[in-house]
């Protein structure tokens, strides 16, 4: 009988390896018990569902008879879903990168008993190849060195351990600030694609965090070299096959330096950052392109990504990169194919979206803009055109999608659709996010405990710092544009319960979970450095930034010094490593707080408000009251009242608010002159 324990998982990753002959276990203090008990080393398999090479490695190895009982006889095997569990995979990545390893997925750790790793690797194949020893050479080689050499498997322990720990000492000197920041920028210019935008090389990430301090900094910095950087990289990804130009949305990375061979996975993070980047950037340039983009990236995440719970719709995951066993089969096309449904308007369509005989991309072709958009009725035939495209597609066989619902990625998303909302006037969006963010409150609390992940009814780990930050910045967007003070209150309480269990009381800094993630690891991260999604403690200084801004309250303020004293640092490298953090103390230096009150839906407040949501700083922040009833609302929203019973507005900044400003113009005014003002 079977030992693989998968078939009980929450997650969609898992439970594709639940027929596997691996006798795979499911990450829990039992599994470690076992191990102890007859002294096996742990074959850890950290992945997730939307993973190319996890799936190559699965197939080759994990489905394989004489592999899985190699794995059995000598290992006890736990498989782990890194979007379930990022704090274990978080720890293993640096174990790894420790060894002088690049990180990635799979990730293939071996551990003692206890959970200390002494070695790994990602992805090794069935055979020797790639310069990588066979898979089932590995599995026997780690076991014998487990056995036979105890002491070289202490040192290695010992060496990691120590490693780690150092590694998760925060590099803060106190000496970050905004002069420091305006001076990086010239340091990552130097690293950036001046013909394709994005970071020099390739894989090509998106990298919408340090995009996001880029624009934030150079607004204060105002170089026009940087603004065409930050455009071209916007534009040059809209235009490239990283981006779906049938069913919108964005893939997770071009394999190459021209966006254009996608990693054709699709994840919500991604998109929901993008949306908030170029919604942002649009404000000051706005490029239909990227208006375009936001807006058809939002409707794939309404037509594709909607998960049903009994509370009502929530949002998937990713999908997967491959269909039929095929990397990116679902999305590539041949000439024949577009002739045959296009017909006579065939010639303009691979005109404009770079589609051949002897395709773009390994004899297949992957659509990509190539022509200007000039003619406006030739724009109107393309997306005709497009559209019959993706009716087509959607006969195709699907990628698989990963259901799995986690409240991070959910969260960015909410306060993406948030932002989106106020910029381009779509009132549908705001409720589709406060739907969403009823949702995330009925489906990921159970009797009182945020949880981080849902599927299918069961809930798996409770909640990690990453989701109550992002549900904080989810309800603090909601509530710039709402004006309900219920989200507020919510994003309150949510920092409360960080400062109560996250919050490292003698040495500063939120930890990445509220309890020590493996026993044997006397290692509790606090995550400062972004990757594809931002750090923890970046975030909370967001969360923490606004919360003292809106209430005035020093706790916020004493908790936000706290962490730019234990992680900010002044060292270009450490600025380009944690973006992140970076753009909230810009934000903490140069918020600028326009407070709108006055009658909802009345045409001199929608005026007023008009002003302020497009005003195109980056640091802006829009609030919205009545003037009237200031019961439970933010002390910046006291005695902000009508001005000649007339909807009125007031621009605070560095804790000085405006005379009250009644007519669109005079805002316009007051906020052009602000843009001429430098904080250094």
């Amino acid at each position: 009988m079977s030992q693989n324990q998968l078939g009980q998982s929450t997650s969609p990753y898992l439970l594709q390896h639940a027929d596997n002959p691996v006798h795979w276990k499911i990450w829990n203090d039992e599994v470690f018990a076992q191990a102890k008990s007859e002294d096996k080393p742990i074959l850890l398999s950290v992945g997730y569902a939307a993973c190319h090479w996890c799936h190559v490695m699965a197939h080759e190895s994990f489905e394989d008879i004489e592999t899985a009982q190699l794995m059995n006889e000598l290992f006890i095997n736990i498989k782990v879903d890194r979007e379930e569990h990022p704090d274990v995979d978080h720890i293993y990545q640096r174990a790894l990168s420790v060894l002088g390893q690049s990180g990635g997925w799979p990730l293939t750790m071996f551990l003692t008993p206890s959970g200390q790793p002494f070695w790994g690797g990602t992805y090794f194949p069935k055979t020797a190849l790639y310069g990588r020893p066979s898979f089932k050479d590995v599995l026997k080689t780690i076991a014998d060195i487990y056995h036979t050499k105890k002491d070289d498997v202490s040192q290695n322990v010992t060496a990691i351990a120590d490693a780690l720990e150092d590694m998760s000492k925060p590099r803060g000197n106190g000496g970050l600030h905004l002069k420091a920041m305006c001076d990086t920028l010239h340091y990552i210019q130097q690293n950036m694609d001046p013909v394709h935008g994005g970071l020099q090389g390739a894989p090509k990430f998106p990298q919408p965090v340090l995009l996001d301090f880029l624009w934030r900094t150079n607004w204060i910095k105002k170089n026009p070299q940087i603004d065409h950087l930050l455009c071209l990289s916007l534009e040059k990804m809209c235009l490239g096959g990283i981006y779906d130009h049938l069913g919108g949305g964005f893939a997770r990375y071009s394999t190459d330096e021209e966006w254009l061979a996608p990693h054709f996975e699709k994840m919500l993070y991604d998109n929901a950052q993008l949306v908030s980047l170029l919604t942002m950037v649009w404000r000051k340039h706005q490029n239909p392109l990227f208006k375009r983009s936001v807006f058809e990236t939002i409707d794939w995440i309404f037509n594709e990504m909607r998960v049903e719970t009994d509370n009502g719709f929530a949002l998937a995951s990713a999908y997967d990169a491959d269909s039929e066993g095929v990397e990116g089969k679902f999305y590539v096309w041949n000439e024949d194919e577009i002739d045959a449904l296009l017909k006579e308007d065939s010639p303009l369509f691979k005109a404009a979206y770079d589609v051949s005989s002897q395709g773009n991309w390994e004899g297949h072709n992957i659509l990509r803009r190539v022509t200007p958009f000039e003619n406006p009725a030739q724009e109107d035939k393309l997306d005709k055109l497009r559209q019959t495209l993706y009716q087509e597609r959607k006969k195709r066989i699907w990628p698989a999608r990963d259901d799995k619902v986690l409240c991070d990625w959910n969260a960015m998303m909410i306060k993406a659709l948030s932002e989106a909302a106020l910029v381009f006037d779509q009132p549908d969006w705001i409720k589709q996010a406060q739907d969403l963010y009823a949702t995330l409150k009925k489906t990921m609390i159970k009797e009182g405990v945020l949880y981080h992940s849902w599927f299918k009814g069961r809930h798996s780990t409770t909640a990690y710092l990453e989701d109550y930050a992002n549900i904080c910045l989810a309800a603090l967007a909601l509530y710039e544009a709402t004006g309900h003070t219920s989200y507020y209150q919510d994003c309150v309480k949510w920092a409360d319960h960080l400062e109560d269990h996250f919050w490292d009381v003698e040495n500063h800094g939120y930890h990445f979970a509220d309890k020590q993630t493996v026993e044997g690891l006397n290692v509790r991260p606090k995550p400062i450095n972004d990757s594809a999604t931002p750090s923890g403690n970046g975030l909370m200084a967001h969360v923490l930034c606004d919360l003292y801004h809106l209430s005035g309250n020093p706790k916020y303020q004493e908790r936000f010094n706290q962490l730019m004293q234990l992680f900010g640092n002044d060292d270009p490298n450490q600025i380009f490593a944690a973006p992140g953090l970076c753009s909230a103390l810009i934000r903490f230096e140069t918020m600028e707080t326009i407070v709108v009150v006055g009658k909802t839906g009345t045409n001199d407040i929608n005026s007023l408000i008009n002003k302020a949501y497009l005003y195109p700083s980056p640091t802006r922040k829009v609030l919205l009251g009545d003037g009237q009833n200031q019961q439970n609302t933010p002390e910046i929203l006291q005695g902000k009242v009508l001005h000649n019973q007339k909807a009125t507005a007031y621009v605070c900044q560095n804790a000085t608010c405006s005379p009250p400003l009644t007519e669109p113009s005079m805002l316009e005014a007051h906020l052009n002159d602000l843009t001429k003002q430098s904080p250094l």
